[in-house]
């Protein structure tokens, strides 16, 4: 079974939080992060967001660096890689910015939920989920996508690094201090498998300074061991 290659994409505080302890709508990166990100958006064939992060901002980010759009349609792809909602609600408001902007939009939901055929309105095409994520990846795979951002949220990426299915990270280290419960990986989960944390597990791959005091690290998991 062959899944997508799948890139965490956050900015996260120095304390690991990807919120304020208010919640809600927050960007933590600044201009250097915001080049990291639409990189990482013209590399990847979907981005893949939770439904309460569409619920927060109403929309997605989008490429809007020219050079990387010329980059995407050379090689034969659309301008902007395949929003994918992960969202257990059975519409969401066709008035949010999220429905006018230039992209195809996918719906992921269990189809113990709702309706297996039915697509809501404003969305190009519905998945139906499996009953874990390697499934359902392997089904994204097989729809051509072989490379996906993982935007968010902690839910989300949580359910993610549970499977083990996150093969590389990519963190901007913003200098804030935030607190609260907000961190990328749920508080919610006490034990994690102990492979993660056992020597050799993660490799960095690269660390610089991206201007404004922040810090990109990148790791690979190495699953060679």
């Amino acid at each position: 079974m062959k899944k997508p290659w799948i890139r965490l994409v956050i900015a996260s505080s120095i304390d690991g939080r990807i919120a304020y302890p208010e919640g809600g709508k927050t960007q933590l990166g600044k201009g250097g992060d915001r080049l990291l990100l639409e990189e990482s958006l013209a590399w990847a064939d979907g981005v893949l967001i939770g439904g309460q992060t569409l619920r927060d901002h109403q929309s997605i980010c989008l490429i809007h660096d020219e050079r990387l759009i010329q980059k995407r349609i050379s090689e034969g792809r659309e301008k902007q890689p395949i929003a994918l909602v992960v969202s257990t609600q059975a519409s969401h408001p066709i008035i949010w910015p999220f429905f006018q902007q230039p992209v195809q939009r996918w719906l992921l939901q269990n189809t113990d939920l709702f309706n297996e055929n039915l697509i809501p309105n404003g969305y190009h095409k519905k998945i139906n989920l499996s009953d874990n994520w390697l499934n359902s990846l392997n089904i994204l795979n097989n729809k051509g996508l072989s490379k996906i951002a993982l935007l968010g949220g902690a839910s989300l990426i949580s359910s993610f690094v549970v499977e083990d299915l996150i093969d590389e990270l990519q963190i901007t280290i913003t200098p804030q201090i935030l607190g609260g419960r907000y961190c990328w990986v749920s508080c919610e989960f006490k034990e994690l498998k102990k492979s993660f944390n056992q020597e050799g597990k993660w490799s960095l791959q690269e660390s610089k300074g991206v201007g404004n005091n922040e810090l990109l690290i990148r790791y690979f998991r190495n699953r060679s061991n």
